[in-house]
Parts: structure tokens; C-alpha cells; sequence
């Protein structure tokens, strides 16, 4: 009969300890966290006639370095494994009974980046005809992973609108964005 080496055991041992003390730390350096992005602000002209729809569009670049190192310092933006967005809100300033979001029909975003086809995020397909100046648009199955686009370091939202009735100014959009980053080696 054949005896197990000691040495052997030893290094089978240490091996395992190792094995589940790296899975254990790279558990210690993952990192979940809420962002609230600067919000952005769009102008949709005025519209004397409903008709057809009116898109805009905005460039937006976060810095993701600086992101990460604020909420998560113990790992980089490479560590990134989603950024899944999570709410979209939009207000109107200056706005009054004639030009509200009540205007508008239907209110879609976008989002898009070179090499990555646009894909709406959120969307009302009936906005209620009353008087509003801010809306929650619903996030597509409550979140939409915008990794593939935000990586690219510069990427763009459109705002597409369909007015039910005409506008007699423009309309001054913000629009806020919220996310949860998920990071970890």
C-alpha cells in the first residue's frame, strides 16, 4: 500500500486555503453603488402645429476614473461590470398652461455610441393630457445596462417627442439620469 507523502498534503492544503482566501478577497473588492449623473439640459423648439415627431440629441462623457474612484477607490473603471440605468427624469423650466409636458404625446430616450446601435431606454407611449412640468420616464425592465455605450468615453441620449399639440415657445428640457455601477475584480 502506497503512503501519501506529506509534503504533498501540505501543498494540498495551502493550495485550497489560497484558492478560497482569492475568492474571498476579490468578494471584499467588489463594489455596488447609486450614481446620479450631471444632469443635461435640451432645448425642443417650439412647434405652431402637432404633427410629426421632433428628436434631440446630446453628446454626454462621464468620467468613469473619477466615478469609480470616488465610490469605489479600491478597484479602477476596468473593474466595471455594469452600469445599469435605472430612472430617467425630465422637468421643463419656464413652463405655463399652454407649454407643458401635456404637449407632448409620447416622450422616447435613446441612447447611442460609434460602433453600438441606438437602443431606447425608456419611454411613455401615452402621456397623460394634463398639466405637467416634470415627468418619470419608465426605464425599459426597470434597468438597461449601458456599459457598451458608456465605455466609449463619449456617447449620446436623443430625446424623441411626438406633440399631441403645437407649442407657442420653446421648450427647455433637463434630464437626469440615475444608475447603479456594479465593479469587482
Amino acid at each position: 500500500m502506497k503512503k501519501i507523502h506529506p509534503v504533498l498534503v501540505f501543498i494540498l492544503i495551502f493550495a485550497a486555503g489560497f484558492l478560497t482566501s482569492c475568492k474571498k478577497i476579490k468578494e471584499n473588492l467588489k463594489a455596488d453603488f447609486d450614481y446620479e449623473a450631471e444632469a443635461i439640459t435640451v432645448t425642443i423648439p417650439a412647434v405652431p402645429i402637432a404633427g410629426e415627431g421632433i428628436e434631440v440629441t446630446k453628446e454626454v462623457a462621464m468620467d468613469l476614473d473619477a466615478i469609480i474612484q470616488k465610490n469605489a477607490p479600491l478597484v479602477s473603471a476596468d473593474n466595471i461590470r455594469e452600469i445599469n440605468l435605472t430612472g430617467i427624469t425630465i422637468e421643463l423650466a419656464d413652463a405655463d398652461e399652454d407649454n407643458n409636458l401635456q404637449n407632448l404625446e409620447t416622450i422616447r430616450m435613446a441612447v447611442g455610441a460609434d460602433g453600438v446601435e441606438e437602443k431606447v431606454i425608456a419611454e411613455i407611449a401615452n402621456n397623460p393630457d394634463v398639466y405637467e412640468t416634470s415627468l418619470s420616464i419608465p426605464v425599459t425592465d426597470g434597468a438597461v445596462d449601458l456599459k457598451p455605450y458608456i465605455m466609449k468615453k463619449k456617447f449620446d441620449y436623443t430625446l424623441h417627442v411626438k406633440p399631441r399639440r403645437g407649442t407657442t415657445k420653446s421648450l427647455t428640457v433637463t434630464v437626469k439620469t440615475f444608475y447603479r455601477f456594479v465593479v469587482g475584480v
